[in-house]
């Protein structure tokens, strides 16, 4: 009898052990290696998904007569992502299109619109959210980073931290960092551009559940 329960102990330790060892790797978080420029970024527009965005899109209305829109999602995010973006060529309107609904970036009146993207795991879920850069305002000048988070598919802007008068980049660094920089262009036309990263204003990190815009200098 003693005999049995020993091996009957014995086959439930050793099942408990593999559960164990089954279940701790999975357990642990690993996040998406982040996907953003180092210190450049070329948009170059086309019309690839425009008639099935147009389809889509309700609600929208432009006050200028020649205003047409354009994909400009770079190409590390169309390979990586189910993310596009897409840009009026004069009202500057920006858009992300993903899993069919479509959602503003934010105000973009008397602004550039969004001006930079990159792919980020921050949360840790496994999922990329899309972190962007776009400024407004006429008379002046205001840019901000703002994210759409995925699963919630909520946009969030980070209104706190607008740099006026200049414009912002997303970049990555050698610690694979997302980072915010100040950022110069050099514009063909509002979809056509390329942006260089300058100063270096801080990092996008996750802390407390949520995600922060850890800046080193007050705007």
């Amino acid at each position: 009898m003693k005999k049995v329960q020993s091996i009957i102990y014995f086959t439930l330790c050793i099942t408990i052990g593999l559960s164990a060892c089954s279940i701790s790797p999975s357990s642990e978080k690993t996040a998406l290696d982040t996907l953003a420029p180092e210190s450049e970024l070329i948009i170059t527009s086309s019309d690839k998904q425009v008639s099935d965005f147009l389809e889509k899109m309700q609600g929208f209305t432009t006050c200028y007569e020649t205003d047409e829109c354009y994909n400009i999602t770079p190409d590390f995010v169309a390979d990586n992502s189910n993310y596009s973006i897409f840009k009026y060529s004069s009202s500057t309107e920006s858009f992300i299109l993903y899993d069919g609904e479509i959602y503003s970036v934010g105000t973009c009146f008397g602004g550039l619109g969004v001006t930079s993207m990159a792919l980020a795991d921050l949360d840790k879920d496994g999922t990329y959210e899309l972190y962007y850069t776009f400024s407004w305002g006429s008379g002046l000048h205001r840019s901000h980073v703002g994210y759409f988070e995925p699963i919630n598919k909520e946009i969030h802007v980070f209104e706190d931290n607008a740099l006026l008068n200049s414009d912002m980049i997303l970049t990555v660094n050698n610690s694979g960092d997302l980072c915010v920089n100040s950022a110069t262009l050099d514009m063909d036309d509002f979809v056509n551009f390329t942006i260089r990263a300058q100063d270096f204003i801080g990092t996008l990190d996750f802390e407390e559940n949520q995600v922060v815009l850890n800046t080193t200098q007050q705007n």
